[in-house]
């Protein structure tokens, strides 16, 4: 396998990736940010606690997940440049 194929197969899956790592901790937020009916104070405090918590969890994913989507582009960029070089190269 050459290293532009490669590195297109990575650039792929490092963006698929990026795409589906926030997924999880959103999901998680949305339900734990569902209010309670007729809650108490300490139900409340602890949902606010719970949501700090969930916040953070999805900040840190949507970081990683911009990292690995610059990473995957910067990859599938090579592969595409890398490609077109060698098409011209060999008249293809």
């Amino acid at each position: 396998m050459s290293r532009a194929r490669l590195a297109l197969t990575a650039g792929v899956l490092l963006l698929i990736a990026s795409c589906l790592l926030p997924c999880l901790p959103f999901l998680d937020l949305s339900g734990i940010s569902m209010p309670y009916q007729d809650p108490t104070p300490e139900m409340l405090e602890k949902q606010a606690a719970d949501i700090t918590a969930a916040e953070h969890r999805l900040a840190v994913h949507a970081a990683i997940a911009g990292a690995l989507a610059v990473i995957g582009l910067a990859a599938f960029i090579y592969a595409w440049k890398h490609r077109r070089t060698r098409k011209a190269d060999h008249g293809i």
